[in-house]
């Protein structure tokens, strides 16, 4: 299984489907990282720029470094246009940016698909002496609807269990090198209609592929959980966006 090549049909659908990260949480990472108008920012694993645009014209320079070519395309329309923003093809594993010279890595939905060992050796060469480290994730916390579209996860659907289940993570206190980080969670709410919901959960890397003879079977099911949990054609999603955030040593 390579990574690189997950998303390559789902690009699409990520970018226009995947959850934004809470203001809050932005905010909670300029304030807790004290950026500032030159600082650096590198963000690895960009995919489609979501986190990335964030950033772009409040700091001195991001950088959204993504391995898979149509993740960083659309990440290039996205950023296009913006300040002080570059799209680079490159993996956690290998930047090409000089070493010492960020001030912030971030990591959004991402930071499971790193070979750990290199990624930190990488994460160390590149920040500058008290750099910090962020790392995001997105999460629903409706109990019910996380069961119902657990069974929505099964080979009958088209799932891959094997991506799904993955190998056990790496501790996040390996990537900052202590369990000397904070954790803060910021809820929000994602107002979803029947193709955003269905979308959103197309665009995962354990999802069929359009192409894949039961892909209609993933979305009709799809439909209908939206139909059990919605009213009036929306679904109100109630989510947390988790961040982790600490000097990497």
């Amino acid at each position: 299984m390579d990574p690189r090549s997950l998303f390559s049909a789902k690009a699409a659908r990520y970018a226009r489907y995947r959850w934004d990260y809470t203001p809050a949480a932005l905010q909670a990472i300029f304030e807790t990282a004290r950026l500032s108008a030159q600082s650096r920012v590198a963000d690895l694993g960009a995919g489609t720029g979501i986190l990335t645009r964030r950033f772009a014209g409040r700091v001195g320079y991001v950088y959204a470094l993504e391995p898979n070519p149509e993740m960083r395309t659309l990440a290039g329309q996205a950023l296009a246009g913006l300040p002080a923003c570059a799209v680079i093809a490159a993996s956690a594993e290998a930047v090409p940016l000089r070493s010492a010279s960020i001030d912030l890595i971030t990591v959004a939905q991402a930071i499971h698909w790193f070979e750990p060992a290199a990624a930190r050796g990488e994460f160390l060469r590149l920040l500058k002496p008290g750099g910090w480290l962020a790392i995001l994730n997105n999460t629903g916390t409706d109990k019910a609807l996380g069961q119902a579209l657990r069974d929505l996860h099964t080979p009958e659907h088209g799932v891959d269990t094997a991506i799904l289940s993955g190998p056990a993570p790496q501790p996040l206190g390996y990537f900052f090198g202590s369990d000397d980080f904070q954790t803060l969670g910021f809820p929000f709410t994602q107002r979803q209609d029947q193709e955003t919901f269905a979308g959103s959960l197309a665009s995962a890397s354990y999802a069929p592929d359009e192409d894949h003879p039961l892909y209609p079977a993933f979305v009709h099911t799809a439909h209908e959980i939206f139909a059990r949990f919605s009213q009036d054609g929306w679904l109100d999603l109630p989510g947390l966006t988790e961040l982790h955030i600490g000097q990497v040593t």
